[in-house]
């Protein structure tokens, strides 16, 4: 035989042979889903809580999720909340620069995080308006109304879950946000926004997906890792009582957490500013169509990642601007002023920061009621808006109430029973209140509501109508900004 054609003919028969081994295999199809959490605003690589530098950024991750996209047709992606506070830029822009950024990469959806609400509903309604992806969030009211049953606003853009057909398969998704709201956030600033158990909601959403008939739930979740579940992030209660679910992805609470398991559920969380960017891989037998494999890993995102050109010439301008206001002169100190130890001559200053702003905003105090939250000394040297940056990285606005002597004592006792708070009083000897004298103190607002269920007592006084709580619409940066221009700035 020509061996031209004893070649053909041993070609032929392993190509007619193919199939048949083929057949006997069980193909699989690949799902991927991308996912960012707790960026806070950040835009541009930065640094960890322990000082790494040159880490993370939404311009790294976008670098990242180009990738991935190359390499996987069939994804999805998502963000978990908490995406524009924390950055000047995302301050000057309301958080407008970010969610232009999520428009220009087009991502699939996002969760509303607490920290959306910090600079009152107004914004939030502005970011849900500005956002061409949807809004996935179920365990929220306005004004009694629930996701996905609100009419007539920027709201009715929220969802508690929705269906995307990937790759031939249904991939449901629901979004939930931490119940911890309203420990955190005053009333004036949710303005009859609202927050329920995300237990109940997640249960009601899956049932409503079972009717969808999708081939996978996968839950994005604003709360996080914990060892063990708080009041903020009641996790491993809910994938314990709500069957059905097959993944998780979480934030809130900082952690980068590449994959863990609760009640056979995969959960993965992928840490703070964009220093990881998160994956999760679900993977689907063509034929029974059934969920096999399930993987999840998070990337770090330092300097072998460039920054990504879209986002980094979008957003030049935004930068530019935060950068120039970063470098703003707002006094010069010559000596230090420590902020150790409780009465510190730090928190003496931002104590008298406050009581100015309130005598200016015609709503006098007689004494302040705070802490410095861990605010770093401050050195010697001219300082910038940046450092104010530092020393008050939140948004907490500041709060006027008048309460008796009495009740003074017992808001200080309830402090002191947290071994972490240097929170005392400034401007009053606790020594000779009056007991049933009202005295004008002020708060901040993340205090007023409980400083996270910490001083619930105080919550329940600063709620009694006698108290006549208000609102001073001044947040505390801002606050001692003013007073170091007025006592720190050029002479």
């Amino acid at each position: 035989m020509n061996s031209n054609r004893r070649h053909f003919l041993s070609g032929a028969a392993a190509w007619m042979a193919a199939p048949i081994w083929a057949a006997g295999q069980r193909a699989i199809k690949t799902i991927s889903l991308f996912h960012t959490t707790d960026l806070h605003g950040h835009i541009l690589p930065g640094q960890t809580y322990d000082g790494i530098g040159n880490v993370g950024g939404l311009a790294r991750c976008a670098t990242q999720i180009r990738k991935w996209r190359k390499e996987c047709p069939d994804h999805l992606l998502f963000d978990i909340g908490d995406v524009y506070q924390g950055t000047i830029a995302g301050y000057q822009t309301e958080g407008k620069v970010m969610i232009d950024s999520f428009n220009k990469m087009g991502y699939d959806g996002w969760v509303l995080g607490n920290h959306e609400f910090d600079w009152g509903l107004d914004v939030v309604e502005s970011a849900v308006k500005g956002s061409r992806m949807p809004v996935i969030t179920g365990n929220v009211t306005v004004e009694g109304r629930k996701a996905g049953g609100i009419d007539g606003s920027a709201f009715s853009k929220l969802a508690p879950w929705l269906v995307r057909e990937v790759g031939g398969f249904r991939i449901g998704l629901v979004g939930l946000i931490t119940p911890g709201i309203p420990y955190w956030s005053r009333p004036e600033l949710l303005k009859g926004f609202g927050v329920f158990d995300p237990i109940e909601s997640l249960k009601q959403s899956v049932k409503e997906l079972g009717a969808e008939k999708v081939d996978a739930i996968v839950v994005l979740g604003h709360m996080g890792w914990k060892r063990a579940d708080d009041f903020a992030n009641p996790i491993q209660e809910m994938l314990e009582r709500v069957s059905g679910v097959d993944v998780y992805i979480g934030g809130h609470s900082h952690q980068d957490r590449p994959s863990w398991y609760w009640s056979n559920v995969l959960c993965t969380q992928a840490n703070y500013y964009g220093i990881n960017c998160g994956r999760v891989d679900l993977s689907f037998d063509l034929e029974s169509r059934k969920l096999v494999k399930r993987n999840a890993w998070t990337v770090l995102m330092d300097d072998r990642f460039a920054l990504d050109p879209v986002i980094v010439e979008s957003t030049k301008a935004v930068v530019e601007n935060a950068e120039a206001r970063r470098q703003t002169v707002i006094g010069e100190v010559e000596e230090e002023i420590s902020a150790r130890g409780r009465n510190s001559p730090f928190w003496q200053l931002i104590c008298k920061a406050f009581l100015k702003t309130a005598e200016k905003q015609k709503m006098p105090a007689d004494g302040v009621f705070h802490g410095t939250f861990g605010s770093p000394d401050v050195e010697p040297g001219v300082k910038t808006i940046e450092d104010a940056w530092q020393w008050i990285p939140y948004e907490n606005w500041l709060v006027h109430a008048r309460i008796t002597g009495a009740q003074i004592q017992v808001v200080m006792a309830e402090s002191k029973e947290d071994r972490y708070s240097d929170r005392n009083l400034f401007g009053l000897d606790p020594e000779t209140l009056e007991p049933d004298r009202r005295y004008r103190i002020l708060f901040n607002s993340y205090d007023s509501q409980s400083g996270g269920r910490r001083l619930m007592k105080l919550r329940e006084i600063l709620a009694e109508p006698a108290s006549g709580t208000k609102l001073i619409p001044v947040n505390t940066r801002e606050s001692v900004i003013d007073y170091f221009a007025d006592n720190f700035g050029a002479k």
